[in-house]
């Protein structure tokens, strides 16, 4: 068989059909690739908006309880005077007065003018207040360790914070005294406070 001019030329149109065919279906083929890219790229930015949008709502939800809990931790510091000036003759006054109803042969609390305490505890969020500390000293003479245990629990209740760091409690004879005892005890220790550093220790 053999091929003339003539025969291709009849087959030429078919053959130029063909291959626009060929290139339309190329053509669609393609952009049916590149619009499903952008479908999914498309896809890809909601689902990372929408995880951004989540992470952010529980961050604001955490924010929100971290705020709470700070504010009512704020608030009972502030109702049991621990951020407060500094009131030693309010708390010498208090606790003699209350302690004197538990009878002690004698009763002597000493406070320090307040120090800045040495490695306070790393308060970010109370960025604006400094940590003091006035030291407390506490003598007296009982008749029981019940007696003991009582001052001591009564110091709780002293505003601010009260720590008792040491006790000393020896037995002594004290029967013929006009108020007898049997014990007596030495206590030391701190009572902590919060307060704004003065005004002349603020950095300019």
């Amino acid at each position: 068989m053999s091929w003339q001019t003539r025969d291709l030329r009849r087959i030429r149109l078919p053959l130029i059909y063909t291959g626009l065919s060929l290139a339309f279906c190329g053509l669609v083929v393609g952009g049916a690739w590149l619009l499903r890219q952008a479908a999914q790229q498309q896809q890809m930015q909601s689902e990372a908006v929408a995880v951004e949008a989540e992470t952010r709502a529980a961050a604001a939800v955490a924010d929100s309880q971290d705020i709470a809990t700070y504010r009512a931790a704020y608030t009972s510091l502030q109702q049991r005077a621990v951020i407060s000036p500094e009131q030693r003759l309010p708390w010498v006054e208090y606790y003699t007065a209350l302690s004197r109803a538990g009878n002690p042969a004698d009763l002597s609390l000493q406070i320090e003018p307040r120090r800045p305490l040495e490695d306070p505890p790393d308060t970010a969020m109370l960025e604006n207040l400094q940590f003091y500390a006035s030291k407390l000293t506490l003598d007296t003479k009982l008749l029981h360790e019940v007696d003991a245990l009582r001052m001591l629990d009564r110091l709780r209740t002293v505003q601010g914070a009260a720590i008792v760091r040491q006790c000393a409690l020896k037995r002594s004879d004290g029967t013929g005294s006009a108020r007898p005892f049997l014990l007596l005890m030495t206590c030391e220790g701190d009572i902590i406070t919060l307060d704004t550093p003065p005004a002349e220790a603020i950095p300019q």
